[in-house]
């Protein structure tokens, strides 16, 4: 999303490839609070990684840079 037109709160986007509905806003530190559509679970996100379409690009999780000492 654009800083200057942050999410508002009962707005569906996507994160990636899978719609969010969001709960609240925090434009001060460009945090929003969503939850999947199919989730009561709600969770901090960066807003800039919301968008309007869905993402299908090819990306790694960072659980995996997280190296075994810490398990």
């Amino acid at each position: 999303m654009n800083i200057q037109n942050p999410p508002k709160i009962g707005d569906t986007l996507f994160l990636m490839h899978r719609e969010v509905v969001v709960i609240k806003v925090y434009t001060l530190f460009g945090f929003v609070i969503v939850r999947y559509l199919d989730e009561m679970k709600e969770f901090c996100v960066d807003g800039c990684a919301l968008s309007q379409e869905p993402d299908y690009t090819n990306s790694i999780s960072l659980k995996l840079l997280r190296g075994k000492c810490c398990e």
